[in-house]
């Protein structure tokens, strides 16, 4: 029988498995392979003969076992707990192996150097995720008395990463930042309810995990509930097939501040609405913070019931655009710093010009090259930038119709009136119909939406304006190249400097 008293009875704290690990690896690895390889473990379990330590796919812990084995081994030594061996797991939790997707992980696997060419044939970003630290708002923290299995992911972790300290602001986001913050130190008061709006990949849900951790760092004992609203519909569904709406309704309006991303998924669930309805009327009446994001304004939503738009514009409607150069230039920077390297002024360029409209592609981009830099042993330079990017799509800022007429009407020296307008004269009905060409090339404007714009022509107008583009682009090279040039400048955002 143990003593009471011996080690071996004394439970070890996770966090401080990870943290004396990562201490021990510190100096003695890389800073980029302590990010790549490292930064994504997780304390799986802890026993009286084993740490389980788990990584985020079957390659990653086959390649630390093979190359890292006996310094993690050391690394667990360092804990005072020689007698406990090391095991490696892995979660699959993207259900997705980036390096062997890539054909990178068949060649490290086999023991093979890796050319640069094979980053030719990466079509996915690699994806090594930091581990999201669960803070979930408990039934026992939100005082309600819920049974095992009454609600399904009530509510989702928040990542450790999605801090306000973390988040990049620049002009695109500086009201949508500024009102989060103000949340975050003083919920309820400052604006309820927030609405936070924009494409995806923006920064929206970093925002509002910002607002949880605040919040939560403030005061611990908040009940503070973040999910998306799909698991809102999917729980609401689970509660009425097992008679739990009571339970349900107790949990979510009983909450301090409710978080919900994805709002949009509101739309065409009219039941759901109700619901979601009654739960805002009773928090807001009960002054307790409620935060909604969603990639549309409320007006947009379509199919929502009109006393949820016009509650979603009670307090603040904060729009989150696609980031400036200069802002892009900062998030590499502070990507690339969150992962150990220090990347060239060429390359943070580079990476800043070749993804313009999304926060998340961008990471994506950091962390593509800083692996394959990783994985190689070579310096990060614009050559293995270029070369570590190449067979990526462009992504570029995304196409409004204000962009197309901004375009249209400065390249012919005409009015916008006189764009829309009825007149038919060469000099207005060209530049008219490229518009209508522009509008439906590169944004998601249907015929009809473009007939509306254009005066409430008719959809058959605005198709036989499009194809008449067309069909001259594929007989006439100079209409062609002028098209192109366009649709360039329209992508690039070039006519606006």
């Amino acid at each position: 029988m143990v003593d009471a008293h011996t080690p071996e009875s004394q439970p070890l704290d996770e966090k401080e498995v990870l943290r004396v690990v990562l201490q021990y690896l510190g100096p003695r690895v890389r800073p980029e392979q302590l990010e790549t390889w490292f930064r994504t473990m997780n304390v799986r379990r802890i026993d009286d003969r084993e740490i389980d330590l788990s990584v985020t796919s079957q390659f990653v812990r086959d390649w630390l076992q093979r190359n890292y084995l006996s310094l993690l081994q050391e690394a667990v030594g360092a804990l005072g707990e020689p007698r406990r061996r090391l095991v490696l797991s892995n979660r699959e939790e993207d259900g997705f192996d980036g390096f062997r997707a890539t054909g990178l992980g068949a060649a490290l696997g086999r023991g093979e150097p890796v050319r640069l060419g094979a980053a030719e044939e990466i079509e996915r970003v690699i994806r090594l995720n930091d581990v999201a630290a669960p803070v979930p708002v408990t039934a026992a923290a939100a005082g309600a008395s819920v049974a095992p299995g009454a609600l399904r992911r009530a509510t989702n972790p928040l990542n450790p990463n999605y801090t306000f300290d973390k988040f990049v602001v620049g002009s695109c986001n500086r009201l949508a930042h500024a009102s989060a913050l103000a949340i975050g130190e003083n919920p309820g008061c400052a604006y309820n309810p927030l609405f936070v709006h924009g494409n995806v990949g923006l920064g929206k849900s970093h925002l509002l995990q910002a607002i949880c951790h605040t919040i939560l760092r403030r005061d611990p004992s908040a009940r503070v509930v973040y999910l998306s609203c799909e698991d809102f519909t999917n729980a609401f569904i689970h509660a009425i097939q097992n008679q739990k709406l009571d339970v349900f309704r107790d949990f979510y309006r009983s909450a301090d501040v409710l978080v919900i991303d994805d709002v949009q998924f509101l739309a065409n669930r009219e039941k759901t609405q109700d619901e979601f309805f009654h739960t805002f009327n009773t928090l807001y009446d009960a002054q307790k913070q409620i935060v909604l994001s969603s990639d549309r304004t409320p007006i947009e939503i379509p199919t929502i019931q009109e006393r949820l738009v016009s509650r979603f514009k009670w307090g603040l409607v904060a729009e989150v655009e696609a980031p400036c150069f200069e802002t892009r230039k900062a998030i590499v920077r502070r990507k690339a710093e969150g992962r150990g390297a220090d990347l060239p002024e060429d390359v943070v360029s580079f990476l800043a010009e070749r993804v313009t409209a999304n926060i998340r592609e961008l990471e994506g981009a950091v962390i593509k090259v800083v692996g394959i830099a990783a994985i190689t042993e070579q310096p990060i330079t614009l050559a293995l930038a270029e070369t570590s990017m190449r067979g990526m799509p462009v992504l570029h800022q995304q196409v409004s119709v204000d962009d197309v007429m901004a375009l249209v009407t400065g390249e012919f020296a005409i009015t916008a009136r006189e764009l829309t307008g009825k007149g038919r004269t060469q000099t207005v009905s060209l530049p008219r119909q490229i518009a209508m060409f522009l509008i439906r090339e590169h944004t998601e404007n249907s015929l009809e939406d473009v007939g509306r714009i254009f005066g409430n022509r008719d959809h058959t107008t605005v198709l036989y304006a499009v194809t008449k583009i067309q069909d001259r682009s594929k007989t006439d090279r100079l209409f062609k190249e002028l098209l192109d040039g366009l649709s360039n400048r329209l992508l690039t955002r070039s006519f606006r400097t």
